[in-house]
């Protein structure tokens, strides 16, 4: 039988194959000084779900991923997580969620690229559980974004309650673009129904941007006046925008028209007031006609999201939506279409993102599971990419 190691190097040099040519030179086959301009390369992956059933097979996938963007002979410009570090499903205290998390944060810090980190619905511990079971923002700062902000340059927000924020973006400068890091589980998690459980849990399609964050996104992460060229392009990461529940309003769409003004240089606002609880209410203006007519202006590239464990590309309101297939290596939590095989390769995925800044281009390789996705040998946006 082959080592397991070998076989991962094997795939990594597959990998490489194909995303080389487009990281640091021309993809035609004619190399001129005319196309040797950096690229921004961007290593992508999701739903880790370091559970309690297969741990180990998780934590190596996550191992791999951060061991391959260190050794990469390409100096990655972000390692990027849509979140699902976790996976308590079971109703219990804080203790083993932690931990996992913890394992997971650890092996974060060891990546040589900043590392940028969006919350998913399980990382919260609060799926029909008591508030005080709850991770907390503070809890994840401690264990992550503190240092995340301290070490990797990613910019927060002090929070009306003293904290930092959970939300974050971190700049390319190079290749100017703005990674724009969204909490959609930012919900009120203190309110609980008659059991005394979380009401508003992050699980069952309940996704929520405070108040606090969607003002902040509008008007501080998607302002560039202080940078002297404006044609900044952003990426949002996030886990999933798509869920409500009848007591407030569906924010992730709201998010996405503040992302179609932003693109059109117009006006944004939106006023709701939740006659159930305050923390609800939204009250968001932005006015992005200052860049209207720059012959550069800053743009959208693509929203990159988890939790459906699905390869899926949707153009929304003329913005580039792109979920991935990359999960857990977890039998469990993984895409049951893909077979997943301890010690092997397709126990492991992760994806390579490439942005091609001159031409506008988006460009995805996929290593390892679920090679069968959409494209040709699992690469989705091959060989045209797509345009942004």
């Amino acid at each position: 039988m082959l080592d397991y190691d070998f076989i991962c190097k094997v795939e990594e040099a597959n990998l490489y194959k194909r995303f080389l040519p487009y990281a640091i030179g021309s993809p035609s086959r004619k190399f001129t000084p005319d196309n040797a301009y950096d690229r921004a390369n961007f290593v992508f992956f999701t739903d880790s779900h370091i559970d309690f059933m297969e741990p180990d097979a998780c934590m190596d996938n996550l191992k791999r991923t951060i061991a391959f963007a260190n050794e990469s002979p390409i100096k990655f410009d972000a390692v990027i997580n849509a979140g699902d570090a976790i996976t308590p499903f079971f109703l219990q205290d804080k203790t083993l969620p932690l931990l996992h998390a913890k394992a997971f944060f650890d092996e974060a810090k060891k990546s040589r690229s900043p590392f940028i980190f969006a919350k998913g619905n399980h990382d919260c511990n609060c799926w029909w559980n008591k508030p005080e079971n709850v991770l907390t923002d503070s809890d994840y700062s401690n264990l992550f974004y503190w240092f995340a902000e301290e070490n990797f340059g990613t910019v927060h927000q002090t929070k009306a309650n003293g904290y930092r924020s959970t939300w974050n973006y971190y700049d390319v400068e190079k290749q100017k673009i703005r990674i724009i890091s969204v909490d959609f589980q930012d919900i009120d998690k203190t309110v609980t129904n008659e059991k005394g459980e979380v009401k508003y849990f992050s699980g069952d399609g309940k996704r929520y941007i405070s108040n606090e964050q969607m003002n902040w996104i509008a008007n501080v992460a998607l302002n560039f006046d202080d940078k002297p060229e404006k044609d900044w392009g952003v990426i949002i990461v996030g886990h999933d925008y798509k869920g409500k529940c009848p007591d407030f309003e569906n924010v992730g769409e709201k998010l996405l028209d503040i992302c179609v003004a932003f693109n059109n240089g117009e006006v944004y606002e939106h006023h709701y007031k939740n006659e159930i609880n305050s923390f609800f209410d939204l009250d968001v203006k932005a006015d992005y006609t200052r860049y209207k007519d720059l012959d550069k202006k800053p743009h959208m590239i693509c929203w990159l999201l988890g939790h459906i464990h699905d390869d899926i590309h949707e153009v929304v309101k003329g913005i580039h939506i792109i979920y991935t297939r990359n999960a857990s290596a977890s039998m469990r939590s993984g895409d049951s279409r893909v077979l997943r095989i301890p010690g092997t390769v397709t126990q492991n995925a992760f994806d390579v993102v490439n942005i091609d800044t001159k031409t506008r281009k988006i460009r995805m390789f996929r290593y390892g599971a679920g090679v069968t996705c959409h494209g040709d040998g699992g690469d989705r946006f091959l060989p045209d990419g797509l345009d942004y």
